[in-house]
């Protein structure tokens, strides 16, 4: 079974608001007008947007949306920031582990297939302390291809020595992850974070699930 990571395996939105109130007020509240450690996770949350809002747009958003007292500092600043600070912050979910953890005890073999840089999404492994679980790791910007791409499927399945069939995924993203896994003949499972909309190229998703912990009514049967 193959996971993506963020918003599938760990939810972004604790982690955002760990990022907010432990590294971004402490680096930037003396450039701000005085806010609530809390109004501020709000207002980054708000800016990052969801899966459908880059990262350059999310920053620009937040440069919008902060009350700064002097001079903002750049986008490319506040993504630095983000990318340093942010893989510390994934929070780790009684959920996640116990799904992983009887995954294995059943025999399955497990891997992460995600679009990212390669330092901070291992960054993320090791903060949700995963690495032990997974068989397979695949992340975009060590192997110079980005979900949807069959590649990087393929290079997941290649170190599991599986082909697509038999195979599960899960993950988020109706196009990146569940288009991107069906084209491959992988099996997809849709979490749906947040009661976000259905979009992309297949008309419904195969199986859905509110919660990781759901996967279980499909994959026992």
């Amino acid at each position: 079974m193959l996971f993506d990571l963020d918003d599938t395996l760990y939810d972004r939105f604790p982690s955002i608001r760990t990022y907010a109130v432990r590294y971004f007020f402490q680096d930037f509240h003396h450039r701000l007008e005085p806010l609530d450690a809390d109004i501020l996770a709000d207002l980054i949350l708000e800016a990052d947007g969801g899966p459908l809002r880059s990262g350059k747009e999310a920053m620009q958003a937040l440069l919008n949306l902060l009350p700064w007292s002097g001079s903002k500092p750049s986008w490319g600043a506040l993504m630095s920031h983000w990318f340093r600070y942010f893989p510390l912050c994934s929070e780790k979910t009684p959920e996640m582990e116990e799904t992983l953890k009887k995954l294995k005890q059943k025999g399955f073999k497990l891997g992460v297939v995600t679009n990212g840089q390669g330092p901070g999404q291992n960054q993320k492994i090791d903060t949700l302390g995963i690495r032990p679980y997974l068989d397979a790791i695949s992340i975009s910007g060590q192997v110079g291809v980005k979900k949807p791409d069959p590649a990087i499927f393929h290079h997941a399945l290649d170190q599991l020595q599986m082909s697509g069939k038999g195979v599960w995924f899960v993950g988020d993203n109706p196009v990146m992850d569940i288009y991107g896994a069906h084209c491959v003949g992988l099996t997809p499972i849709w979490i749906q974070r947040y009661e976000r909309s259905w979009y992309g190229p297949l008309a419904a998703p195969p199986y859905t699930v509110k919660f990781l912990r759901e996967i279980f009514q499909f994959i026992t049967g």
